[in-house]
């Protein structure tokens, strides 16, 4: 019977661990952290489906670098020029943070970033990505490297990260080991 009892507090614990949050929109002023993530009321969120260079990327030839991380950055804090952002959540990325569609007005800011060369297409918006490699706006006008890649070497530079402990197997251990204990002493 204990066993029964103990099996179901777990099985609504896990449950209740695995219970995705609600998905709200987020409205409000914006900080823009680089060309592809905000942050409203401390929630950090990823523009989704866009790629923008990480703020310490250069871009162009050994001759010729400029700075196209600062450069993403800022084409965002133009686009929001201060105004309110309004953002559709659609999940999270790997990094935890909200993945969102984010708008000023009418104005999806996601696009924007790329149809103005800030950003590439990582999923959406490859016909704005290509009107933006025709007519050579933003990253399309000089040589770049993509982000995607350029992190890739930057990642393989650093040491391997340490393995980041997992909350939720920590809980259930807990949880698990207190009714040990409980069970431990009815016996």
């Amino acid at each position: 019977m204990l066993m029964a009892i103990f099996f179901a507090l777990v099985a609504l614990l896990v449950a209740k661990l695995n219970k995705p949050e609600p998905l709200e929109p987020l409205i409000g002023k914006a900080y823009v952290i680089d060309g592809d993530t905000i942050s409203i009321a401390g929630n950090h969120i990823r523009l989704k489906g866009i790629d923008a260079p990480e703020l310490t990327q250069s871009c162009g030839t050994a001759s010729a670098l400029s700075p196209c991380g600062q450069a993403s950055r800022q084409a965002l804090i133009r686009l929001i020029g201060g105004r309110e952002v309004r953002c559709a959540s659609d999940g999270h990325d790997k990094y935890n943070r909200g993945l969102a569609t984010c708008f000023i007005g009418n104005e999806n800011l996601n696009r924007a970033m790329v149809q103005t060369g800030q950003a590439i297409a990582y999923g959406d918006y490859h016909d704005a990505e290509m009107q933006a490699r025709s007519e050579k706006k933003g990253l399309w006008a000089g040589a770049f490297e993509a982000p995607q890649e350029w992190r890739k070497k930057q990642e393989a530079l650093r040491e391997p990260p340490q393995q980041q402990p997992n909350r939720s197997a920590d809980l259930v251990d807990q949880f698990v080991d207190w009714m040990n204990r409980v069970l431990g002493e009815l016996w």
